[in-house]
């Protein structure tokens, strides 16, 4: 009986009801599509950070993630010193080092500083999976003597896959040391600082420039990304009773932009939807206060009758939730049409320090569908009780009057 009560107040006045479903509707949908958009770019940034440009995570020496004033060589160590690590710690898939320098770059008529990062192609197969080429492809094996380049940087320089560069720096003893090198490919990472200045080469071959056998960094995969950040405090507590002078580092710990970007998606959102709440909130309650003074007769008229004032305000809310349950589930599918519109559309933007436009495209996930369900509900409660239980508080003479 009270459903078909609340159904029939619901459409006794059907712009009104129409304009809180569309309230609802339009919060709902607006939560859903903001997450969506900072979870998908959330994700692309963490993969190139992740997959590409820091490994799950890295073990350098203490001197390397704090420099001073010692040499290059006491920064360096064996990447077979962390042979008994990966053994330790089942959950390490893969175990490779990096090595990289600053240097000057020459194509014969330009000479250009640039980081010449020295990678193992075996260690570290995913690294070419991860990166887009734009031009040519990854080097051929852990001893060519080519490279890959990165796109702002080739541009700068004018170099095409099949030139020849001339890479000089000094060895790890000082001396002078060059090379000529052939440049397989062009990539970009989607961010200026390594499209602009990196240059990806063979570990063994950058070692060969620096005349080394060690390297600067030990790169670590794991079975799965989360157990990178889960085996962080193992894996240091185990370094410092075996190899003091290392220390490991997530992912995450290295990933400036990423924190960077995903603190401020955290505080964009939240302001969004606390102004998205507060119009929502104060629609409600408006359409709420004004059906209370419609309906002060029949309040008054079911008080006399017996009704208590908690089953008044129940009433109200219970015609608040079938709102609520109608807007939400028009702005669910209003929110799966506008991701699907936005996806055959590809739209394109930029994203500051992004090299290179990416499409925008928004996830659609049920944690947001939830969250966004969970905000519109509870707001809608709230708005209507506070009329509600004004009502309920009516003098019941005083609320009969409204029917002579």
């Amino acid at each position: 009986m009270r459903f078909k009560l609340a159904l029939r107040n619901i459409t006794r006045h059907r712009l009104r009801s129409l304009l809180s479903i569309s309230m609802i509707a339009g919060a709902v949908a607006a939560v859903i599509l903001f997450q969506g958009f900072s979870s998908y770019s959330l994700r692309a940034l963490k993969w190139i950070a992740a997959e590409n440009q820091y490994g799950n995570m890295q073990i350098a020496a203490e001197k390397y993630w704090n420099p001073g004033k010692e040499s290059r060589a006491e920064r360096l160590f064996l990447l077979s010193d962390l042979d008994q690590l990966k053994t330790d710690v089942p959950q390490i898939e893969k175990l490779s080092g990096r090595l990289s320098f600053f240097g000057l770059v020459s194509n014969g008529d330009l000479s250009v500083g640039g980081k010449i990062i020295g990678v193992d192609p075996v260690g570290e197969p995913q690294f070419k999976k991860s990166m887009k080429f734009t031009e040519g492809t990854f080097f051929g094996d852990t001893g060519a003597k080519e490279v890959v380049v990165g796109r702002l940087l080739a541009k700068q320089m004018n170099v095409k896959p099949g030139d020849n560069i001339t890479v000089l720096t000094n060895t790890i003893d000082g001396i002078m040391n060059a090379m000529d090198l052939t440049v397989a490919g062009l990539f970009s990472a989607g961010i200026d600082e390594i499209d602009g200045q990196v240059i990806y080469m063979p570990l063994s071959i950058t070692q060969e420039i620096l005349d080394t056998k060690n390297v600067d960094i030990a790169v670590l995969k794991f079975k799965e990304l989360d157990m990178a950040e889960a085996n962080l405090k193992n894996i240091n507590d185990r370094l410092a009773s075996t190899r003091p002078n290392l220390f490991a580092r997530s992912w995450r710990d290295l990933a400036v932009l990423f924190r960077q970007v995903d603190k401020f998606y955290g505080v964009q959102n939240r302001v969004i939807e606390m102004i998205l709440l507060a119009l929502m909130f104060l629609g409600i309650l408006n359409t709420v206060s004004m059906t209370v003074v419609e309906r002060t007769g029949e309040i008054g008229t079911l008080r006399a009758l017996g009704e208590s004032r908690r089953e008044i305000v129940s009433q109200f809310i219970l015609e608040s939730m079938l709102l609520s349950l109608i807007g939400i589930t028009v702005g669910i599918i209003a929110a799966a049409g506008c991701i699907s519109l936005v996806d055959r559309v590809k739209i394109m933007t930029e994203m500051p320090g992004a090299s290179t436009p990416f499409q925008i495209k928004i996830l659609f996930m049920m944690s947001s569908v939830i969250y966004a369900s969970f905000l519109a509900t509870v707001t809608t409660v709230f708005a209507t009780a506070i009329p509600a239980l004004r009502a309920s508080r009516m003098d019941i003479v005083e609320a009969l009057r409204k029917n002579i």
